[in-house]
């Protein structure tokens, strides 16, 4: 009991907490309590106490708890042969928990199982006394402030979560030997599995999950048929409230050597030849999922990577399935952009260059000297034919530009597109800068306001061209060094200026005050004046020139000192860490980018492409082909686009279903009702499908590849063709004349008693 009050000190959050603990520490001193009697366990107190007043085992202590807890708190010997004998008397405390918010919904199973005491789990379940109150002992949950998510003590609630988070597989097979739910999720969703990522637990992770499938298999020749999530969902693709799964939720908590291990685990061996192996790893959660619009969309394990910039993710998987995705499109795709994107600032360019091209005028005069005289607008027809239409495919190409933004923005969601990060943030950054300023410039134009469309242009042009770098991020030979200007710019040198700019406000107004300038163009000649001793090019004449020559020349070596010298250095070293870090981590940082450039590009592909490309990184491009051939390349909605995987896997189909006439597809809410109803009615008529034998097209023999593919995963070993599992029996139109006098011969023999069976039939041939 110590221990515990200790340890719920410690992890108290408030005052109020810590209050409640010293409250129940001093009821264990007070004579004459039920509370000291079971510090002490001392057995003939209780006893006397419960014969003056039997409901004192209902009384609450400080924190909630009655006496029954604390005894197994105590956890001593004679602590729990007290308890034993109470609850032989009053079996009906063994369901009482904690009432008071610190601790609520604890039992005394919940402690038993944090107490590690086996013997006690399994005396509670076992005993026949408890029968009644088994099911109760192992459902409740321990919902308490104590055990909230984030805290020490979040072990899943239930106490079959209990024992998992706490590494005690022992108790687990007592746990389920008496019945306990697998399936059982917390107030957060989590299941068993999501709490043993959580609590990095590898071991007891795979033991559960093997024992879960040895469950489903043993309820599935029981027949037993549980809901339509649990039967159509395995526990370890099961959502939490956050919409993570296990494997997902180890990435999201950044679990690098967690998540390597779930997907070693999920991996398929297909065969192994020394220390060569060919081994399958499932896409499904690894790889951007297509799902439904009106559902949250589930995100993929690369998904949650780049939303929470983790490179230490990145896993030699991962890797090869970015690879793939650049190999087959992304590459393509961003090479299409990036040449789209220059032929376009070079018009941008060659517009710039036109209209500030003007005619020139030499004069010579009487001395023989030359002037150039420069007309303020040229008159070449020409060049307003040019400058017209140049000026016209940039902002046609500003406002497709801002098309695109403000769809991907719409899918994206305002603060999912506003708080993407790396080259993604690069992207949306530059390219609503640039069209933001492509804009402001007409409007300056257009209104005639030169001077600031001039401003405008310049740094509008600036940022056109900086979108190049969003280009060369994916390429291994530039990628490093423009994520290693990345992370200076965004890291480094934003630091170095919120701080600078806290000295220069400071020292330019101490001058402006010193050399008593005027008005605002006096402090603005100040911060300038500062500014330029910056870069060592001050003018000590100025410094000493004023009122306070001594006083201004003091504070400029202090400016020196901080700034220059103190200031600078210290920007150059944290650019040498900032380029030590990204050198030793360059191959994981510029994956990542890849990965999130990758999937900006997967976005925007049509329904096809996304078909054939998928398809053929999975070695499938004979389907790739036929959908090819089958549907046209009209680009899709997003819809469309996000509906593309499932609908196929669903209908077989791309198409949109029909608003009327007869549906495409059987596999329909009502349709799927009905058969469960009929399966639930009369199992075992389901299972007819297994005696039957299908023949192959009686036509001549289909030797596509996919057809047999398809047979062979339907119906394994029951299907009749040739070159199949059973051979296709000689057909009339194969045989000779001998041969056909002999089939009806053999034909006539073998069917002289008609088999019942197959087996029947085959040793009728042979014999």
């Amino acid at each position: 009991m110590l221990d515990d009050i200790i340890f719920a000190v410690t992890n108290a959050d408030t005052d109020s907490n810590q209050s409640e603990v010293e409250q129940q520490t001093e009821l264990m001193y007070t004579d004459n309590t039920i509370w000291t009697a079971v510090f002490n366990a001392d057995k003939t107190a209780i006893d006397h106490l419960i014969d003056i007043d039997p409901d004192v085992i209902n009384t609450r202590g400080a924190v909630g708890e009655c006496p029954i807890h604390m005894l197994f708190l105590c956890g001593t010997d004679a602590h729990l042969e007290i308890a034993r004998d109470l609850i032989i008397r009053f079996p009906i405390i063994v369901t009482q928990i904690y009432n008071k918010p610190r601790y609520y919904g604890e039992n005394i199973l919940h402690i038993a199982i944090v107490k590690r005491n086996p013997t006690m789990v399994e005396w509670l379940l076992y005993n026949n006394h408890l029968e009644s109150y088994r099911e109760e002992l192992l459902t409740a949950t321990a919902t308490g402030d104590f055990f909230k998510i984030g805290q020490p003590s979040y072990y899943g609630e239930t106490p079959l979560g209990f024992a998992c988070c706490t590494n005690q597989w022992d108790i687990v097979e007592i746990l389920l030997k008496y019945g306990a739910d697998m399936d059982a999720t917390d107030s957060n969703d989590n299941t068993i599995l999501h709490m043993l990522v959580i609590c990095n637990l590898t071991g007891i992770y795979a033991k559960f999950k093997a024992r879960w499938v040895e469950q489903q298999i043993i309820n599935d020749s029981k027949k037993i048929i549980k809901s339509k999530l649990m039967k159509h969902t395995k526990l370890w693709n099961r959502l939490n409230k956050d919409g993570l799964t296990p494997l997902t939720l180890a990435a999201d908590l950044g679990r690098a050597q967690m998540l390597s291990w779930l997907l070693d685990e999920r991996k398929t061996i297909q065969w192994s030849y020394g220390n060569v192996s060919c081994v399958l790893h499932p896409l499904d959660q690894l790889d951007r999922d297509f799902d439904d619009d009106n559902k949250q969309r589930i995100l993929s394990v690369i998904e949650v990577m780049i939303k929470n910039n983790n490179p230490e993710l990145v896993h030699p998987i991962i890797t090869s399935l970015i690879d793939k995705k650049w190999k087959y499109f992304a590459s393509r795709i961003l090479i299409r952009r990036f040449l789209i994107t220059f032929l376009y600032l070079l018009v941008f360019l060659g517009t710039t260059i036109i209209q500030q091209t003007r005619p020139e005028i030499i004069i010579a005069d009487e001395n023989d000297q030359k002037a150039i005289l420069i007309n303020d607008k040229y008159s070449s027809v020409m060049h307003k034919i040019l400058s017209r239409i140049g000026r016209f495919i940039v902002i046609s190409g500003a406002l497709l530009k801002s098309a695109r933004e403000i769809h991907e923005m719409r899918s994206l969601g305002f603060w999912n597109y506003i708080n993407s990060t790396g080259s993604i943030f690069l992207e949306n950054f530059l390219s609503c800068s640039f069209c933001l300023g492509i804009f402001i410039t007409q409007i300056f134009h257009l209104f005639e306001i030169h001077h600031y469309e001039t401003l405008i242009l310049a740094f509008t042009s600036l940022i056109g061209w900086g979108y190049m770098f969003f280009f060369i991020m994916p390429f291994r030979f530039t990628g490093p060094f423009v994520i290693m200007i990345y992370k200076m710019l965004f890291n480094d040198v934003l630091r170095f200026c919120i701080i600078y700019i806290i000295f220069l406000a400071g020292f330019s107004q101490s001058f402006f005050i010193l050399f008593n300038e005027n008005g605002l163009p006096g402090y603005i000649s100040s911060i300038k004046q500062c500014f330029l001793g910056l870069l060592g090019d001050f003018d000590l004449d100025y410094y000493t020139g004023g009122q306070y020559p001594l006083t201004s020349v003091t504070l400029l070596i202090i400016y020196i000192i901080v700034i220059t010298i103190l200031l600078l250095n210290l920007l150059i070293a944290m650019m040498g860490d900032t380029y030590a870090d990204v050198k030793q981590n360059a191959k994981k940082l510029w994956h990542l980018e890849r990965a999130r450039i990758a999937l900006d590009v997967e976005r925007g592909i049509s329904k096809i492409e996304i078909v054939k490309w998928y398809a053929m990184y999975q070695n499938a491009g004979e389907v790739a082909c036929q959908f090819q051939q089958c549907y046209d390349r009209t680009r899709p909605t997003r819809k469309n686009i996000l509906n593309l995987v499932q609908k196929f896997d669903e209908t077989g189909s791309v198409e949109d279903e029909s608003r009327s006439g007869r549906p495409r597809s059987v596999s329909t809410d009502e349709n799927k009702e009905r058969v469960r109803a009929a399966f639930e009615e009369s199992p075992a008529t389901s299972l007819r499908r297994e005696e039957i034998l299908y023949m192959h097209d009686g036509a001549p023999a289909h030797y596509q590849q996919s057809i047999r593919r398809f047979l062979d995963k339907t119906f394994p070993d029951r299907w009749i063709g040739r070159r199949g599992p059973i051979d296709w029996p000689a057909r009339s139109s194969n045989l000779t004349p001998t041969d056909f006098f002999l089939w009806g011969v053999i034909k006539d023999y073998v069917y002289a008693t008609k088999p019942q069976n197959l087996q029947a039939l085959k040793d009728a041939i042979i014999t």
